[in-house]
């Protein structure tokens, strides 16, 4: 008889439904595996005899066949262990093929039988819930994961004893009514919220930044419209402060995008120990010597980067030119699409990467310039320096500022400052407002907007495009560019309180507008 047993595996940080075929025969006592696998997936094979012998399960003197399907898709991991395990004893008729029909089983199994947490369970369960199975079964440390799916029941066992005596009938009394296993209540009562009140507990507060007036305003508008922001000063202006103060102006994670970046990181592996629902906004912030696939994700088996570890949240690159040019580059296609696609296998595996992307850069090697009394770098070190990034990518940047050097009498001044909280309750009800104008589909922020809906809610009066045709010429505006500014108009209107797009509202954007190279003044020949 073969007996078939339901298990699940990662592609990307989506999951995909995998069936354990199990069949034990007459023949020469062999264990075999197939199913396009991995070296670890093959490892299995000694896991689970070890496993079954040591629960009291041997394996009789015959063939003992086992297939993972379907086979086109290349296996990888040890979430497979305790399907593989249940599979063969319900082949070899020790549980009954109806105890575990419909049961999805994830698990890694150690030599004596217990059971030890996997990485990528949420994302696993979400599929298997889409395509109508309801029950799994999961080590311990992985149950609080998987009951962040309402509709699904989640029973945890710590052996695979245990699993054995639930499956047989034995343990009826003791598991049956079970739906979840302990310490779940407070983790459905956090993700049934609506969000936290704020995005990123933890973080510096933006009062407790000094001056930079025009830097906390750009940081504002980008917050409110999702938009990109582009920081340019000196050392020690406060561009890295700023920059991690963004979580903290932003509001909460609603329940789903806290279950979308629960699942990237249950991915990755970066779940505390036991269980850990990511509640607030992701902040990033490699350094400059992050490699292609730590930051866009890949491998032989993909796995997100950190622009997916970002997602929904905040990728802040500081000293941005300092990044290899490659690297830089395929920004280009990032900030477009907001997902990274990467084939493997002949399969195309696809990363969300939705973020507010934040660069800072010093105007030089030295960072001082403009002001030669403190810059000693040569005309053509500054000019190398600054066209490490390239128009294509400036020109897909909505916001620029430039963060000044702080007088003493700022840095010393008693007076604070806004709270992020104070921002955050502006950012909230102009999010709101544009989630009322997107309700009926398509985009969720002025900054996602496509050409067609620009046309649509960037109405301009007379004056404006009188102006915007002046500017278009002047400055050599591109079509992105040129959509770009009234983006960022858009969110500024919305700000204000105003329905249409007026003339200073316009003027306000393109004073945020890269007009010359960063860390040069506009008049500066």
């Amino acid at each position: 008889m073969v007996a078939e047993v339901l298990s699940g595996m990662v592609q990307g940080v989506h999951g995909e439904i995998i069936t354990v075929q199990a069949d034990v025969s007459d023949g020469l006592p062999v264990f075999g595996l197939t199913g396009h696998l991995s070296s670890e997936v093959k490892e299995a094979k000694e896991r689970v005899r070890t496993a079954l012998k040591n629960t009291g399960c041997h394996l009789p003197p015959r063939r003992v066949s086992v297939n993972l399907a379907p086979a086109d898709v290349r296996k990888s991991g040890t979430c497979y262990d305790m399907a593989i395990a249940v599979g063969i004893m319900t082949a070899m008729g020790l549980i009954p093929q109806s105890a575990v029909r419909g049961i999805v089983f994830l698990g890694e199994l150690a030599l004596d039988g217990m059971l030890s947490p996997v990485t990528g369970v949420l994302a696993i369960l979400r599929t298997a819930q889409e395509a109508g199975y309801h029950t799994c079964v999961v080590p311990p440390a992985n149950v609080q994961e998987a009951s962040l799916l309402p509709e699904m029941r989640v029973l945890g066992f710590a052996n695979l004893k245990e699993v054995t005596a639930f499956l047989r009938g034995t343990a009826e009394d003791e598991y049956s009514e079970r739906k979840i296993v302990t310490c779940v209540k407070d983790v459905g009562k956090t993700i049934r919220a609506a969000g936290r009140p704020d995005g990123g507990a933890g973080y510096p507060d933006l009062s407790e930044v000094k001056g930079q007036r025009m830097a906390k305003r750009a940081l504002e508008i980008a917050v409110a419209g999702y938009h990109n922001l582009f920081l340019d000063g000196p050392p020690g202006a406060g561009k890295s402060m700023l920059a991690s103060c963004t979580p903290g102006i932003m509001p909460g994670m609603t329940r789903e995008e806290m279950i979308d970046a629960t699942m990237v990181y249950s991915v990755k592996g970066l779940l505390r120990e036991g269980f850990s629902l990511v509640e607030n906004r992701p902040f990033r912030a490699p350094s400059s010597s992050v490699t292609m696939a730590g930051m866009f994700g890949g491998g032989k088996n993909p796995s997100p980067g950190e622009v997916t570890l970002a997602h929904h949240g905040v990728l802040f690159l500081d000293e941005f030119p300092e990044f290899k040019r490659e690297l830089i580059e395929m920004f280009r296609v990032v900030l477009e699409d907001h997902q990274v696609r990467q084939i493997r296998n002949g399969k195309t595996v696809t990363f969300p990467a939705d973020f507010i992307f934040i660069a800072a850069a010093n105007p030089c090697p030295c960072g001082y310039f403009p002001d030669r009394r403190y810059c000693h770098c040569s005309p053509r070190e500054i000019f190398h320096y600054q066209n490490r990034l390239s128009g294509p990518i400036l020109d897909r940047l909505d916001l620029f500022v430039r963060c000044d050097k702080m007088s003493y009498e700022t840095m010393t001044e008693e007076k604070e400052g806004e709270t992020s909280a104070m921002v955050r309750e502006r950012v909230r009800e102009v999010w709101g407002l544009q989630k009322e104008r997107f309700k009926s589909g398509g985009s969720n922020f002025n900054g996602r907007m496509t050409p067609k809906e620009v046309k649509k809610y960037c109405v301009l009066d007379e004056n404006s495009r009188k102006l915007m045709k002046e500017v278009f010429d002047r400055l050599r505006l591109t079509g992105r560019s040129y959509n770009r500014i009234l983006k960022v108009g858009r969110t500024i209107a919305d700000m204000e309180g105003s329905a249409r797009i007026r003339e200073e509202h316009l003027r306000e954007a393109l004073m945020f507008r890269r007009t010359a190279p960063f860390g040069q003044d506009p008049d500066t020949p």
